[in-house]
């Protein structure tokens, strides 16, 4: 740079304004990149809530009166230290609190999210996370411990300034789940705070006794029941005197089948031995007899009478006689067959009661070693109960002890147990993110700044040169002119003027290249606005401007022979010299103004202005042609034009060629201004070979395309070996809107 420090310029707000829209595309990406995000993040992730509650650290009292308890007027007690504070936090972030909050809770277990934009980015962590194990780069933890390191995180544990007073905050998307976790971590650390801070005693000994008897009492309950399950045993006092009274009536049915059986073999015994000595009818004792057989036994008696009588009158052979007879044969028939089934019934009795003696003799035989090995055991079953006695009452002694000693440690504890929870967490019911209004807002507002950031760094990022001060504080060469972006040009507009003093076109709304008719009469080559200067006041001025720098030179050196040419290709070097030139031909009738396109990468003066391209200037330099037969004439008589035309032979350098400066001098002799298009100087060997047998080079580059190192490696490229008159600065777009630049 060729600026010292004093020359530095003040940046006006004009000045910010042509940054800022000069890059309003970048300004508008991150804004809506920001505003599109934020709203994504507000309308699609799942609300989070925060739960907080307090911790109360109280002073602690003196040792000499913590046991005495005396009355609390009475009481000293030690001011609350903010190391004391500092290790209360650090025990709420202890790994033993923390496993303990994680195994009542469950919290291996995740929960799911709701929005698919959360869902997304879980997944994504997840895979991250795999992949990082998968490559070595990192270890997968347990559960547990997983849940441990996220609760940690989650959690916010600080000490509010100026109080004894710990704040707990948890942010979570379940305002049940993160409210129970916070209680339940709070509940937790008083129990584990007591617990660190209390001696052990008494209370742990006397529980560790009661645990050994409950083990004992139930290994005696145990053995008791297998015991009496064993020998069926429900209660032997009682099962004996059931056994007693069972035997008494056992034994007195006994007595009483005996008796029966004692009685009906006397019975049956006289009634065979009757039949057996009599035979007759009426030999069963009436005790003995069934209905039937009395019956039997009334209808015979009659027909005994009648067969005495008849047998007394009648001889037995008659009939009379025989029919009585057979009657009372029958009737006996009948008779002996009842007597018989009547002594089988008897007998069949007598054996069945005495199979139920039998059984009543083998129940009782039961009952009574029953009743034998009762008395046996209750030796045992005595002994047992006792040592179950004793266990129990072993067991509820220390139980007893075991709550004695925890209200004492309670009461001591309460005398010396300095944290207590002050506030429980609540559950939230709004959400503390995302909030959609502040959050649309801020992005708003934040998009605006950080796009305006962007714009600016994005500007001083690029090495573009953008307007001609850019041109003057980074480069030698003086800006001649600048020429508007064609875009920005309406036909006939007017002109404004330009932050620097010069006059430029009217700053419009972007317009196509299509609402430009070009000024060509073919339509080819490039665009001709200064066929008709009328319709481009805004341009004309430019070009008039450029008119005026060349004047300047032509006092020192007439006539003049001048390069265009660009910095990179279509940057416009062919534009400008086909304008200039018409604007020389317009202002200066009394001159000869010529136009040379040396362009060998992309000739154009042909199209543009309507010609043949042959015979040109490689027709000239190859071939044995006057310099006549390649002039060409245009819409303005005091303008000629050769073009490129074509070459016969094959000739790598033409612009080498001794010819060439014969062209050049006779061109010298008969036109005032020469101007010559060539094709970029970086690119081309030719247009350096041009740049040096010419009076002056006019650079061409185009704003917003070409930077500042081209133009500084052109000027040092053609420091030694020719003269840089200048630049020209094509396609300048002025971006701060027409109503803002008229305001400001």
């Amino acid at each position: 740079m060729n600026e010292s420090p004093e020359q530095v310029r003040r940046i006006s707000f004009r000045d910010l304004l042509t940054i800022f829209f000069s890059k309003i595309h970048v300004f508008l990406g991150i804004l809506i990149t920001i505003v599109v995000v934020t709203l994504g993040v507000a309308f699609f992730t799942d609300p989070i809530y925060k739960v907080t509650g307090n911790i109360l650290v109280k002073p602690l009292l003196e040792q000499s009166v913590k046991l005495m308890a005396p009355p609390a007027t009475q009481m000293s007690t030690q001011p609350v230290r903010v190391q004391e504070i500092t290790s209360e936090v650090s025990i709420l972030q202890s790994p033993q609190l923390l496993s303990m909050v994680v195994k009542e809770l469950d919290l291996t277990k995740e929960e799911k999210p709701k929005s698919l934009l959360s869902r997304a980015a879980i997944y994504l962590v997840d895979q991250g996370n795999k992949l990082m194990v998968a490559l070595g780069l990192s270890v997968q933890p347990s559960p547990e411990d997983q849940a441990m390191s996220v609760l940690k995180k989650k959690l916010d544990i600080m000490p509010i300034a100026l109080s004894n007073v710990i704040e707990i905050s948890l942010t979570g998307k379940s305002p049940e789940r993160i409210t129970q976790i916070v209680n339940t971590l709070m509940r937790n650390y008083v129990e584990f705070h007591v617990s660190l801070y209390r001696a052990k005693g008494a209370r742990d000994f006397y529980a560790a006794q009661a645990q050994l008897f409950a083990q004992s009492l139930k290994q005696a309950e145990g053995d008791l029941e297998n015991f009496k399950k064993e020998w069926a045993i429900i209660d032997i006092s009682t099962q004996n005197d059931a056994n007693i009274e069972l035997l008494r009536m056992l034994r007195e049915n006994l007595a009483l089948v005996q008796a029966n059986i004692s009685d009906r073999q006397t019975k049956v015994g006289v009634q065979k031995r009757n039949l057996a000595r009599t035979g007759e009818v009426g030999a069963i004792t009436k005790d003995m007899q069934s209905g039937i057989l009395e019956e039997l036994i009334r209808e015979m008696g009659p027909l005994l009478v009648d067969r005495e009588r008849i047998a007394a009158l009648y001889q037995k052979s008659s009939l009379k006689y025989q029919t009585l007879n057979r009657q009372v044969q029958e009737l006996q028939k009948g008779y002996h067959k009842q007597t018989k089934e009547l002594l089988q019934g008897s007998a069949l009795d007598l054996n069945g009661l005495n199979s139920y003696a039998a059984v009543l003799k083998k129940h009782i035989g039961e009952i009574e070693r029953k009743s034998l090995l009762l008395s046996e055991k209750q030796v045992e079953y005595e002994r047992l109960s006792r040592e179950l006695k004793q266990q129990e009452k072993n067991y509820l002694l220390y139980l007893d002890k075991t709550e004695e000693a925890r209200i004492e440690e309670q009461q001591d504890t309460s005398r010396a147990a300095n944290v207590i929870v002050s506030s429980w967490g609540k559950v939230p019911s709004v959400p503390v993110f995302p909030k959609k209004l502040l959050m649309s807002f801020l992005s708003l507002v934040i998009g605006s700044l950080v796009g305006i950031a962007g714009a600016f760094t994005a500007y001083y990022l690029d090495h573009t040169v953008k307007t001609p001060v850019d041109i003057g504080r980074t480069c030698r060469s003086q800006v001649l002119t600048f020429i508007a972006d064609q875009t920005q040009i309406t036909p006939g507009g007017s002109s404004i003027t330009t932050p620097g003093g010069k006059s430029a076109t009217r700053i419009l709304s972007h317009l196509s290249l299509e609402s430009i008719p070009p000024s060509r009469p073919d339509g080819g080559g490039v665009p001709l606005w200064m066929a008709e200067p009328q319709r481009y006041p805004g341009i004309l001025e430019s070009f008039r401007s450029l008119k005026a720098h060349l004047q300047f030179l032509a006092k020192s050196r007439q006539p003049l022979v001048i390069q265009l040419t660009g910095a990179n290709r279509h940057n416009g070097s062919s534009t400008a010299a086909s304008n200039l030139a018409l604007v020389l031909a317009w202002d200066l009738v009394d001159h000869r103004i010529l136009l040379v396109d040396g362009n060998l990468t992309d000739p154009s003066a042909h199209q543009t202005f309507g010609l043949l391209q042959g015979p040109g200037l490689l027709n000239y330099l190859t071939e044995e042609i006057d310099l006549q037969q390649v002039l060409q004439p245009t819409m303005r008589p005091n303008l000629e034009v050769i073009t490129i035309g074509k070459s016969a032979t094959q000739i790598l350098s033409p612009f080498d060629l001794l010819k060439f400066a014969t062209f050049l001098e006779e061109v010298r002799s008969r036109y005032d201004f020469v101007l010559l298009d060539s094709a970029p100087i970086l690119g081309s060997s030719d247009s350096f070979t041009i740049s040096t047998k010419v009076d002056g080079v006019i650079l061409v580059v185009e704003a917003n395309h070409t930077r500042y190192e081209t133009i500084i490696s052109i000027e040092n490229y053609l420091q030694d070996s020719a003269k840089v008159l200048g630049i020209v600065l094509n396609k300048r777009r002025f971006v701060i809107p027409k109503a803002l630049y008229n305001i400001i």
